[in-house]
Order: C-alpha cells, then structure tokens, then sequence
C-alpha cells in the first residue's frame, strides 16, 4: 500500500482514486492536506511521510513541492470540460453554456523550475491575496 499525501482543498473523486490506484499499481493510503498553503516548508513532515505527493497547487507552490519531494513521484490530476447541455443564466442575465469538470489521466510532474518576480510592489503581503 503507497501512502499518498492529497494537497488539495477537495476530496479525491473516485476517478481519481481508481485511475490513482491502477497508476501506482496498488492501494493508496490518502492523507488530504486540505489547507491553503503559503510555503512548502509547511508541508515537510506530510511530504516526508509520504511515498507518493498529488497536488492541486499553483505552479511556483509546484516547484517548491517538487524541490521538496525529493525522488517521491509528484503527480497532478489532469482535468477536462464536459458539456452537460445546460445553459446557465448568471445574475446579470447573461446565458451560457454549463460545463462539469472530469478527471482525464494522472501526470507526474518530472522537472520544473521557475522563477517569478513581483510586478506591483507592496502587493507581496496583501491580506486580500493570500
């Protein structure tokens, strides 16, 4: 059994569990990190008890992740649109067409590095952004 720390503010649907556990060829042990998270740092001892690491984090969480993992596999759940053929009215009036989201295949994340700069300056701290 792979014990498998989920980063991710939502539960693992079954597509993913199912797709998760024939990608690793045995049963996973889900420990969910449902949590915003700020820095990797805060993930070290979840990531450290883990043999696997699946995220949904934005890419230069991502890179900090993947420095972190070491040689565990960091893996992301690749998504699709799907047309329900509803159409949705928002508050406004405007109509469009209702898409659900569904998981399509699992992707590890092999390389990546990244570097970004701050363009507004002060914005770094914003409380309304974190």
């Amino acid at each position: 059994m792979k014990k498998v720390l989920w980063i991710s503010r939502h539960q693992m649907t079954e597509e993913q569990l199912s797709d998760l556990i024939a990608v690793l060829g045995d049963e996973a042990e889900l420990t969910q990190w449902g949590n915003t998270v700020k820095s990797a740092d805060e993930l070290k001892d979840a990531i450290e008890a883990a043999d696997v690491i699946c995220a949904v984090l934005p890419t230069t969480l991502l890179a900090d992740v993947k420095a972190a993992a070491g040689d565990r596999p960091l893996l992301q759940s690749v998504s699709g649109r799907v047309a329900t053929g509803r159409t949705r009215v928002s508050e406004n009036g405007s109509r469009e067409q209702e898409f659900r989201f569904v998981h399509l295949y699992w992707e590890e994340i092999v390389e990546l590095k990244i570097r970004t700069r701050v363009l507004n300056p002060g914005r770094e701290g914003c409380i309304i952004c974190l």
